[in-house]
């Protein structure tokens, strides 16, 4: 009587199983399951709104230049969304400083924008603007 086809031990190593094909030994061989380590615990998987605190990115510095440099009316809300998503990442709420933080991004960029454009449109007036010297300065005492 033949043994069926299957993994069994290998009956050339002791710490192998070697397929039998029904009639002979095959080349397939794999560790014997008794043998092998216990599989490591499997991680929690993480939802995307639980990130890592430090992946958060709150803005806060480029919305201080945004009020300094930029246009600093659209600059206001970038800098309260900045100081907001900041405050929410260290209180560990990681859904409301990413959305704090997309926000204060959009004012960034909206503040970025304006400021440009105003910045080129003065530039082009006081290029285009004929600047002649006065001949009779007002002066406080006509005399």
């Amino acid at each position: 009587m033949s043994m069926p086809a299957g993994w069994y031990d290998d009956p050339f190593t002791d710490h192998l199983q070697r397929y039998w094909g029904g009639e002979s030994w095959t080349k397939e061989t794999r560790p014997r399951p008794d043998l092998l380590p216990p599989p490591p615990p499997e991680l929690p998987v993480e939802q995307p709104a639980q990130q890592a605190t430090g992946q958060v990115r709150d803005y806060l510095l480029l919305s201080i230049l945004a009020l300094i440099f930029c246009a600093w009316p659209l600059a206001i809300p970038a800098l309260i969304f900045a100081i907001r998503a900041n405050s929410q990442k260290k209180q560990g709420d990681i859904a409301q400083a990413t959305e704090s933080a997309n926000r204060a991004r959009l004012f960034i960029l909206l503040s970025v924008v304006l400021g440009i454009v105003v910045w080129v449109y003065l530039i082009y007036s006081l290029s285009t603007t004929d600047m002649t010297q006065q001949t009779n300065p007002l002066t406080p005492f006509n005399t």
